[in-house]
């Protein structure tokens, strides 16, 4: 069975990532782990805010157990299963780490966006961890609810073979869920010969997602400056239920002083956001 990956900082980011996360699972059969990284930072759960209780003991593992028990009913997964880890150490490597081992398909996180409140660690390793994470990653943050389905997916595809990589998730997502799928062609510049590759490669993955996952295709052109920002107002124009991107595995250190366009989608995005992990 497949499993997803939640990481808690007990957020209200975090929560909302946990709930949705959970109705993902339930469509997708899907087992549930919830884990906390402990870091050494003391705070008390978002939810127990006025228990003092909760504020004295900081015995993590409790606080899991309750959330486990609160949200148990909205579980529903046959023969499923419902639990968490507690690690300690670095948030990153201790979440990736965690899904290599568990093998898990799908990590679903909250993020506070560029500017949020970053106390605790989710908002602050969002990017970091989707750049390094072995497997695909959902984000939102904890203004995007869970609306039933995931019935509309924006693509957003370039000229790179990287960029195409992400498609065979996404094609398996869009099956389960029935979605209709806005193929978007991305490019900052006009010329012509640039244009008509694009348009080439969004023919290509026009055909891929109607014969593999026998979904419905519209496609678009983007064209101009502020592509991330383009992209945003497209998904929220199609009210889009999830906007996707790619992001290379690379060994660069660089990756987080040079921040692309997935940390900007990321931190800007109005829609949840799936990274799919791509590799050299």
């Amino acid at each position: 069975m497949k499993r997803i990956l939640i990481p808690i900082d007990f957020s209200e980011a975090a929560l909302n990532a946990m709930e949705y996360g959970i109705a993902v699972a339930n469509h997708i059969n899907a087992n549930v782990r919830i884990m906390h990284v402990k870091t050494g930072l003391h705070y008390a759960p978002t939810y127990a805010k006025n228990q003092a209780e909760y504020r004295v003991n900081e015995k993590v593992d409790e606080w899991l157990v309750d959330l486990i028990k609160k949200y148990d009913d909205d579980y529903v997964v046959p023969g499923g299963k419902f639990d968490f880890k507690v690690r300690e150490g670095n948030v990153v490597h201790e979440i990736s780490n965690q899904a290599k081992y568990d093998d898990s398909s799908l990590i679903v996180m909250g993020s506070h966006g560029a500017s949020g409140f970053q106390s605790k660690w989710i908002g602050s390793n969002a990017y970091s961890l989707v750049a390094h994470a072995p497997c695909p990653v959902i984000v939102l943050n904890q203004e995007m609810k869970w609306n039933g389905g995931i019935r509309k997916i924006v693509v957003p595809v370039d000229y790179t073979k990287a960029s195409r990589k992400k498609i065979p998730v996404i094609a398996g997502i869009a099956s389960v869920f029935k979605s209709r799928i806005f193929l978007v062609a991305v490019r900052e510049s006009k010329l012509q010969y640039l244009l008509k590759r694009v348009a080439m490669f969004n023919r290509q993955v026009e055909k891929y997602f109607v014969t593999r996952a026998g979904v419905e295709v519209e496609k678009s052109v983007l064209v101009g400056k502020k592509p991330v920002q383009r992209l945003i107002s497209f998904a929220e124009e199609k009210n889009a239920d999830l906007i996707t991107v790619h992001v290379n595995h690379t060994h660069n250190p660089f990756v987080n002083i040079f921040k692309p366009f997935a940390n900007e989608l990321i931190n800007n995005s109005s829609k949840p956001v799936l990274v799919v992990p791509t590799y050299e």
